[in-house]
This record gives C-alpha cells, sequence and structure tokens, in this order.
C-alpha cells in the first residue's frame, strides 16, 4: 500500500466510522422519541432494557434501513469532495496518477463494507435479531394474548386443510377447528372446539367434535363419530414448521431462508415475498458498493462547485435509489414483478447510471 493509499484509507475509515456512528444515534434518538416513548413510560421499562433492545438492533439499523450504504455515501462524497476542492485531486492528476488509481481505495473499501455488512447480518445479525424481537415482545408491545386472530393451514399430507378460528401462538392452542380432505369423490371433515400443541409427545391434539365422512356411497351415505380427545395425524409438523413461513426473514440466514422457502414450496404455500428477502439478502450489501459509484462522479466535479451542491445532489440520486429499490421490492411482495428484477432492478440500473456518470467525470 502506498502513502496516498494509506493517506485516503485514513481519512475515509475515520470519515465512515464517525458518519456510521452519527446515523445510528440519530436514527435511535428519532425511533426512542417517535416510535418507544410512549411504551417506555406506560410499562416502566427499565432503562436496561431498552439500551438492551437498541444495541440488538444495530445490525438492522446498519442492515434493514441501510445506514451502511448511506455512511458510504457520505463519507465517500466528503472525503473524495474535500480533496476535490483543496485541488488535492488536481495536483495528482498533474502527477501523472489516474483517476482510477485514485478511486481505488474508496471502491476497495465501500467493497469490504459490503461484505462485512453481509457477514453481519449473517452471524451476529441474527440472534441480535430474534434478542430485539423477544424484547419488543416482552416489554414494548405488551401482547400477553400471542395473538387471537384465525389461523389456516393448506397443503397438508393427504390433501388436509385448517382452519382455526382463534388461535393463541404463545401458548399454542386454538378454538373452532376445521379439518377438511377431499378424496375420491367424497370428503373428509373434522370439527373440534379445541386443539393445543404437546410438546412432550410432539403431537396436535382435538377435543371435543366430530369425525364426519361424506360419499360412502352413491347416495351420498355419511358417518359420524365423536372425538373426545385425539391425535391430529392429519398435521404431521410442529408449530415452529407450521409458522416458519411467517416467521421475519431477517431472523434467518440466507441457507435457513433458502430451506423456509422450499418448504413453503412443497406445501403449496406462495413463496414471492420469501424470494424477495432471499434475494435481498445479497443485495442489501451490495448497495454500500454500489453508493460508492455514486459518490465518485460528484465529488471530482466540486472542483467546479460547492460542497453543499454536490452532497446535496448526491444524497437526493442516493434517496432516489432507495425509493426506486423499496418500490421495486414492494412490487415483488405482491407478485407483480419477479424477485430477481424486484431486488437487482434498481442495483444494476444505478450501477450502470454511476458508472457512466464516472466514465464522463473530467482526468
Amino acid at each position: 500500500m502506498t502513502t496516498l493509499d494509506r493517506y485516503l484509507a485514513k481519512q475515509l475509515l475515520a470519515s465512515l466510522a464517525r458518519t456510521l456512528s452519527a446515523l445510528i444515534l440519530i436514527f435511535i434518538l428519532i425511533n426512542l422519541l417517535t416510535d418507544r416513548r410512549a411504551a417506555v413510560i406506560e410499562h416502566a421499562i427499565p432503562w436496561q432494557r431498552v439500551a438492551e433492545f437498541y444495541l440488538c438492533s444495530i445490525p438492522t439499523i446498519v442492515y434493514e434501513y441501510q445506514v451502511a450504504a448511506l455512511a458510504m455515501l457520505i463519507s465517500s462524497l466528503l472525503v473524495l469532495g474535500a480533496a476535490a476542492q483543496h485541488n488535492e485531486v488536481t495536483a495528482m492528476l498533474a502527477g501523472g496518477i489516474s483517476l482510477g488509481r485514485i478511486v481505488r481505495v474508496p471502491v476497495a473499501i465501500a467493497l469490504l463494507l459490503a461484505l462485512g455488512v453481509f457477514a453481519m447480518e449473517e452471524t451476529i445479525g441474527i440472534p441480535a435479531t430474534r434478542r430485539a424481537e423477544a424484547l419488543e415482545d416482552r416489554y414494548f408491545s405488551r401482547n400477553t394474548q400471542g395473538g387471537r386472530g384465525g389461523v389456516s393451514w393448506v397443503n397438508l399430507p393427504g390433501g388436509w386443510k385448517v382452519h382455526i378460528r382463534k388461535y393463541n401462538r404463545l401458548a399454542h392452542t386454538g378454538e373452532g377447528v376445521l379439518m377438511q380432505t377431499f378424496a375420491d369423490g367424497g370428503e373428509e371433515e373434522i370439527t373440534a372446539n379445541r386443539i393445543y400443541w404437546e410438546p412432550d409427545s410432539g403431537e396436535w391434539i382435538i377435543e371435543d367434535g366430530t369425525h364426519s365422512i361424506y360419499g360412502l356411497d352413491e347416495a351420498g351415505g355419511a358417518e359420524h363419530a365423536a372425538i373426545r380427545q385425539e391425535t391430529a395425524p392429519m398435521i404431521p409438523y410442529g408449530p415452529d414448521v407450521l409458522f416458519d413461513a411467517e416467521g421475519a426473514s431477517a431472523g434467518k440466514t440466507l441457507n435457513q431462508l433458502a430451506a423456509t422457502i422450499e418448504m413453503a414450496r412443497a406445501r403449496g404455500i406462495p413463496t414471492a415475498g420469501l424470494e424477495v428477502d432471499w434475494h435481498g439478502k445479497l443485495g442489501k450489501p451490495a448497495l454500500c458498493f454500489i453508493m460508492v459509484w455514486l459518490a465518485i462522479p460528484f465529488a471530482m466535479r466540486l472542483r467546479r462547485g460547492g460542497l453543499a451542491m454536490g452532497l446535496g445532489v448526491s444524497i437526493a440520486t442516493g434517496l432516489a435509489y432507495l425509493s426506486v429499490f423499496a418500490a421495486a421490492q414492494t412490487l415483488g411482495y405482491i407478485g407483480h414483478i419477479s424477485p430477481v428484477t424486484a431486488t437487482w432492478f434498481a442495483n444494476i440500473a444505478f450501477l450502470a447510471f454511476g458508472l457512466g456518470m464516472y466514465a464522463r467525470v473530467p482526468r
């Protein structure tokens, strides 16, 4: 590494650390004062738990809310823009140092940052996210009922469908159960007042219901049997598997999310949203690398303009990218475009834009 490389690396890493810390702190303060303040006061949440919640939320802030990418954009613009304003870039170019040679350190740091963000999300980000969710449920939401909405499980073995009118996701108990399957021109139906998961035996237990079989003969005969308490063999999966496709993708590694997608496909569950999240685990860290190519052209042009103007234009471009990225992901979630297009359209388009602007920078 040459003296120039060390100088630019030192300046950029210091600026990146300061900018990243400031953006994280600003995000936490805004979130605390707008979204969490009422819950903290109402539930008298200890400050230790509040601090732990936000500490565990840092990987999500850095990754999910693209704070690392924004920090890379701002830091690159400030460091390279200052060098351009102070004629350091002009001196380098006059001394025979090419523009590509000047920007190789920022590009390398951006690439390392992208890889680091991905590694963080795949390692410490997973347990940190799960701990933050646990603190959210215990202290901030205080949802003691665990949700009492209905659930449906379809494409179970044997063609069974299960509908539960009220389900408690914490206790894994439900009320108002209807199970159905259609085969050989007939229908098999089970109704039950109650269902619950028995973790010791690894079985679903149904109570107080009726097991009916219709279409036993051409005349449409039926057979009914009362149920007091019995195992529901038509539900061979536990709650972890049944609700896995609904779980937050942020709490899964890339491989775990891929396994969830395969399981959902096998059960006939739509996977568009999960596939968008899978590609997003690769596409979001890549934004750190793309942002540096958006910052470099504007920074180089500061030789002819003000820092404030360059900073404003560059940040506006970055925000435009985030808007396009979010809009494309939304279209991907609802299935209007493919998961690949939803994640990579904005990346490819703005990388091409940045490289095109870079090619036009005066040397």
